[in-house]
């Protein structure tokens, strides 16, 4: 988010805000006045949520995960008071699409500051060991294994809240969403064709390449063929090599 979006979000949610509370001294003074009225604070600490998560990019790696965590905390508040203020009456459904966003927002947030590593050589690379431990539990990251034959402009990993990582040929770049690099076999077990998809795009299928090894520090999975066992096998089933 440039700083000039960031202002007009801001500016917006003032407005909002201010919106609100100028209403809401004109609500009626009966059950549904206090309701409105109850959920204006929790309203606006919940789009807070949503435009700070969008620039926790801004912030040193260290400090993510904090302001995440008060984040949460802060959401969880704030729907509680909206579920409270509506206890037996349906909620307003752009009042759930407010919550559904603050929340989705905060998982968004996992991935401010991502990098990518992307192979530009003209031909197929099989990727080497990683030179980086890529085992250290610290931010949020994916990569190819070991043996994996890399294709002509893939991803070969992504990352975020840790050092960058390097592979010779390969280029280092922002990225605004995580991705997930697939290939795709027939029914005999052939090379059918490969596919590099958004992760919040539907899925196509096929044998994802990537291996998301951690979410925040937190273990997902791990490295666990054998280099050349690995190459050996796509090579059998015809994927394309140098």
């Amino acid at each position: 988010m440039s700083d000039e979006t960031a202002v007009d979000a801001w500016t917006a949610l003032l407005a909002q805000a201010g919106q609100l509370a100028a209403a809401s001294r004109a609500w009626p003074r009966d059950a549904e006045g206090d309701r409105m009225r109850a959920s204006v604070t929790p309203l606006v600490q919940l789009q807070a949520v949503r435009i700070a998560m969008e620039q926790l990019d801004r912030l040193p790696a260290a400090s993510r995960a904090y302001a995440r965590d008060q984040a949460e905390v802060l959401v969880q508040r704030s729907c509680e008071a909206l579920r409270h203020a509506w206890h037996g009456e349906p909620m307003p459904a752009w009042m759930l699409d407010i919550m559904a966003a603050s929340r989705d927002s905060i998982a968004a947030s996992l991935y401010a500051g991502l990098r990518g590593l992307r192979w530009n050589g003209a031909q197929p690379m099989v990727v080497p060991a990683w030179r980086q431990d890529v085992t250290a539990a610290l931010g949020t990251l994916a990569v190819m294994e070991p043996g994996t034959i890399a294709l002509p402009g893939e991803c070969i990993a992504w990352w975020t809240e840790r050092t960058d990582l390097s592979c010779e040929g390969c280029e280092v770049q922002p990225m605004q969403a995580p991705v997930q690099v697939y290939r795709r076999f027939d029914e005999s077990g052939r090379y059918a064709g490969s596919a590099e998809v958004p992760l919040h795009e539907p899925l196509p299928a096929g044998m994802p390449m990537l291996v998301p090894l951690f979410v925040a520090g937190q273990p997902v999975g791990a490295l666990q063929r054998d280099a050349q066992a690995w190459l050996a096998m796509q090579v059998a089933a015809g994927v394309p090599q140098a």
